[in-house]
C-alpha cells in the first residue's frame, strides 16, 4: 500500500512517497513523526485518491494537512513541535547523528493501513570524520574518500561557540572537505566569547592549509555571528577563494557578540535595549539593530577595503527576520563591497534568522541560554522551509564555481528496512 523510494537517504535527498492498492476516490491521511531527541514533531496530508486508487504526493494536491501544494517534500517541510517540545528550543543536530521518522497511511475512519520507518543521514557513509584537537585547536574535518586534494568549506561557528558540525557534514556529503571548529564554552578553550581573540580563528584557517589533502580552493561558510567572522577573516586572508554568509551581522557590537583582537576587547557600537521589542515574552531585535548599524564608524566597522577584490562573496538575507532588517542589513553589506571593488552575489529569501539546514524543522523562537531570554527568529514554516532548500542549492553552485566542483561520492548501501533505535541518545 504505502511506497518510499529510499527509507533509507541523505539528510539533503528528496524521497518520493506514494500509496496504491486503496479504495477509489476515497480521502487517505498520510501522517509523518519525527522522532526527535528533544520531543516529538509531527505533519500530515490528507489526499483523495483517484480512479484507480493510487496517490502520488509529488502530483496530488492536499485537501488539507501542515501544506496547501503539492510538493514531494511537503511533510519533511512542514514538521511541527507536538506538545513534548520544549517552548524556545532550537532544532538542530550538533553531532550528524541520523534523524529516524515514522510515516503512516491512516484511513477516513483513522485505521492505520500501513507504515514505514525512515532514516535521513547527516553524514555520508563514505565520509570520515576526523576530530582535531592540538595546541588549543578543537575542531572535526569531514573527509571524502581518497588522497585529494578536494575544495574546502570551512564552517565558522556562530554565537554559540562551541563545536556542532551537523551543517558541516551536509557540505561533506556533497564531496567538499569540510573543517568545522569550537571557539569557546569547549574543553580548554575559553568559557565565554568576550576572552576569545580573534587570531585563534586565522590558526584554524592556516591548520586547514596545511592538511595534505586540502587543495588551494578554501572558502568560508557562516551563518548569523558566524558569518561576520568569515568576514573578518577575509580582512586577514587574502588567499580564501570565496565566501557566502546567511543572515549576517554587519560588524561585531556589545554586549552580545564582541571578542578580543590582538589581546584587547574590540571597539565596537553597543546595541540599544530600549529599542528592543517585546511580544509575549519574546523578543525583537530587528529595530535595536537597524540604529546600532545606523551608528558604524570606522573604527567599529569591518575593514572592507582589506578585503582581497580575488575573493567573491555571497550574501543571503530573510525577509521575515526578528533579528536583523534583512533587507537593509544585506544591502549595506554589498554597498560595503561593491564600493571597494568586489563580486557579490545577493539573495533575499522569505523565511527568518534561522536558516541552518534543508528539512529541518522551522525555528521561530529560540532560548538564548547564555542571557536568559526568548529570542524571536522570525518566519513562516512552509516558506522559510522552501526558501533553505532553494538557499542551500545555490550556495552550493557558488563554492562549485568558485572552488571547483569536488567528486561526487559513490552511493553507499542502503537499508531496505529501518529499524528505530531502542533509545534515542541526544544529537
Amino acid at each position: 500500500m504505502l511506497h518510499v523510494d529510499k527509507v533509507d537517504s541523505l539528510q539533503t535527498e528528496k524521497v518520493h512517497i506514494s500509496a496504491s492498492g486503496l479504495e477509489k476516490v476515497q480521502c487517505y491521511k498520510f501522517y509523518l513523526k519525527f522522532h526527535y531527541f528533544a520531543g516529538a514533531y509531527h505533519s500530515y496530508c490528507v489526499v483523495q485518491s483517484d480512479e484507480n486508487g493510487n496517490i502520488d504526493l509529488a502530483r496530488d494536491k492536499p485537501i488539507r494537512g501542515t501544506y496547501h501544494e503539492i510538493d514531494p517534500m511537503g511533510l519533511f517541510l512542514t514538521l511541527q513541535p507536538s506538545q513534548e517540545v520544549r517552548f524556545g528550543h532550537n532544532a538542530g543536530n550538533n553531532k550528524a547523528k541520523p534523524f529516524y521518522y515514522t510515516l503512516q497511511l491512516i484511513s477516513n475512519s483513522g485505521i492505520v493501513l500501513d507504515q514505514k520507518n525512515l532514516r535521513k543521514l547527516w553524514i555520508h557513509p563514505r565520509v570520515t570524520p576526523i576530530e582535531v584537537a592540538q595546541n588549543s585547536i578543537h575542531g572535526v574535518i569531514f573527509k571524502p574518500p581518497g588522497p585529494g586534494p578536494f575544495p574546502c568549506i570551512s564552517d565558522v561557528p556562530g554565537i554559540n561557540g562551541g563545536q556542532s558540525y551537523g551543517r558541516a557534514a551536509l557540505f561533506s556529503a556533497e564531496g567538499y572537505l569540510v573543517y568545522t571548529l569550537a571557539s569557546f564554552g569547549y574543553k580548554d578553550l575559553p568559557k565565554k566569547m568576550e576572552d576569545v581573540d580573534l587570531e585563534v580563528f586565522s590558526k584554524h584557517v592556516k591548520f586547514v592549509q596545511s592538511l595534505p589533502y586540502c587543495s588551494e580552493k578554501i572558502g568560508l561558510y557562516g551563518m548569523s555571528f558566524g558569518g561576520t567572522i568569515a568576514n573578518y577573516l577575509a580582512t586577514k586572508h587574502p588567499e580564501i577563494s570565496a565566501i557566502a554568509i546567511t543572515n549576517v551581522p554587519e560588524a561585531f557590537y556589545r554586549d552580545l557578540a564582541v571578542m578580543k583582537e590582538n589581546g584587547n576587547p574590540m571597539e565596537c557600537e553597543k546595541i540599544d535595549k530600549d529599542l528592543e521589542v517585546w511580544i509575549n515574552r519574546v523578543k525583537r531585535q530587528t529595530p535595536s539593530f537597524l540604529d546600532l548599524f545606523s551608528r558604524l564608524r570606522p573604527d567599529t566597522s569591518i575593514k572592507w577595503e582589506r578585503i582581497s577584490k580575488d575573493i567573491p562573496f555571497r550574501i543571503v538575507a530573510s525577509l521575515d527576520d526578528w533579528l536583523l532588517c534583512g533587507v537593509t542589513n544585506c544591502k549595506r553589506i554589498q554597498e560595503n563591497l561593491v564600493i571597494t571593488g568586489h563580486k557579490v552575489e545577493i539573495q533575499l529569501v522569505p523565511g527568518g534568522h534561522v536558516m541552518y539546514a534543508p528539512y529541518l524543522p522551522h525555528v521561530s523562537v529560540g532560548y538564548n541560554k547564555y542571557h536568559k531570554f526568548y529570542l524571536g527568529y522570525g518566519g513562516e514554516c512552509s516558506l522559510e522551509t522552501k526558501s533553505m532548500i532553494n538557499v542551500w542549492e545555490k550556495t552550493l553552485k557558488f563554492f562549485e564555481k568558485h572552488l571547483g566542483s569536488p567528486a561526487k561520492l559513490p552511493d553507499y548501501k542502503r537499508e531496505i528496512e529501518i529499524v528505530l533505535p531502542s533509545r534515542e541518545s541526544k544529537l
